[in-house]
């Protein structure tokens, strides 16, 4: 009995010295260059503001450390004291994001209604990908799009596009009971694959059903795919086209890349998980992996030594076979920059 519990101990150490190394090797990267240089090359393609909250989220990494920053709680009996390390809230430490978005679960799970609930990716095709880079903004109507999309599930818009004789949107009579006024959906943007490369997309979490316009609770198990498929094809090509790109040059190649899309008989590809989540808790623990991630696991970094950095992936599109890539360090740090969101824009959504 003893022996069991030493060793279920000593594991529980091992794995925190483990991680420990490897949050210390993430560091190691960050330091072992000369950030000033780095960063000067880099400026020029980002905003003033979202430069400065780059150049901030950086520093608050590399200081982030329980001997600078905590908070120590004394039992005033037996003195007995426990250190607690203050939060850096940085976008690069994996230890903070964890636990920001444990609290934030938490706090939303318990908002949210007992029911099964829809996990939908919407990606963004390679051919429009840079235009959300030189226009941040361009992110956040991505999940307005979202909504936008689901309102016209729910609500059953098509039938009254096809009504003969037309209500107007804002009669008692345009919702009927079979429509659905009130659900839930949490949207989380991400601006990076696995492979590190710039690569924006929505995690998106939706439950299958809602509270019609007399509040009572109506099922809804079936999207209508093509449906959602044209009209997020349609939104992203305006979205791209109403960018505010820093010249002519860029503007009008985002007006001819999404035209020639729009013109392409392609589906935009969005993807609907295997398995429904079937409660609340569920739900939340899914769109809590995405909710304040690193840019890369620690344990993904398998080596840096001589100025380059080796990391591991999955690839999804090949049974998620492990994928090894080395590259410079500067390239590293130019690829984990660009994923610091825009200063002032919430990368969570919601809607009911």
């Amino acid at each position: 009995m003893l022996y069991s519990a030493l060793f279920f101990l000593y594991n529980i150490v091992a794995k925190q010295n483990i991680q420990k190394e490897i949050y210390m090797l993430l560091k190691h990267i960050f330091s072992d260059i000369n950030i000033s240089n780095l960063l000067t090359h880099v400026k020029k393609y980002f905003y003033y503001n979202h430069f400065l909250y780059i150049e901030e989220t950086i520093q608050k990494f590399l200081a982030c450390s329980i001997d600078k920053a905590f908070i120590v709680y004394q039992c005033p009996l037996c003195g007995s004291a426990h250190k607690f390390k203050i939060s850096c809230k940085s976008r690069l430490c994996p230890a903070c994001g964890k636990k920001y978005a444990a609290l934030w679960a938490d706090k939303t799970a318990a908002s949210l209604i007992n029911t099964k609930h829809r996990a939908i990716l919407f990606t963004i095709p390679k051919e429009i990908r840079e235009f959300f880079f030189y226009d941040r903004t361009l992110l956040t109507k991505l999940t307005y799009a979202v909504n936008d999309i689901f309102k016209y599930q729910f609500n059953n818009i098509k039938s009254k596009n096809q009504r003969v004789h037309k209500i107007g949107r804002y009669s008692k009579k345009y919702f009927t009971n079979s429509d659905i006024l009130h659900y839930g959906l949490i949207t989380v943007i991400h601006t990076f694959g696995r492979d590190l490369k710039w690569n924006p997309h929505i995690h998106a979490i939706v439950t299958l059903g809602g509270f019609n316009k007399n509040y009572k609770y109506l099922n809804k198990k079936y999207f209508h795919v093509n449906s959602i498929a044209g009209q997020w094809k349609k939104l992203v090509i305006d979205i791209v086209k109403s960018g505010n790109y820093k010249n002519k040059k860029l503007k009008k190649k985002a007006q001819i890349i999404a035209s020639s899309l729009y013109k392409k008989d392609t589906r935009f590809f969005f993807d609907v998980a295997k398995n429904d989540l079937n409660n609340n808790v569920s739900a939340i623990k899914y769109i809590g992996r995405y909710l304040s991630r690193a840019p890369i696991a620690e344990y993904k970094i398998l080596d840096f030594s001589n100025n380059k950095v080796t990391f591991y992936y999955e690839d999804l599109s090949n049974n998620k076979e492990k994928v090894e890539v080395t590259m410079e360090v500067e390239e590293f740090h130019i690829l984990i920059y660009q994923k610091a969101p825009f200063v002032g824009k919430n990368i969570v959504g919601s809607a009911d």
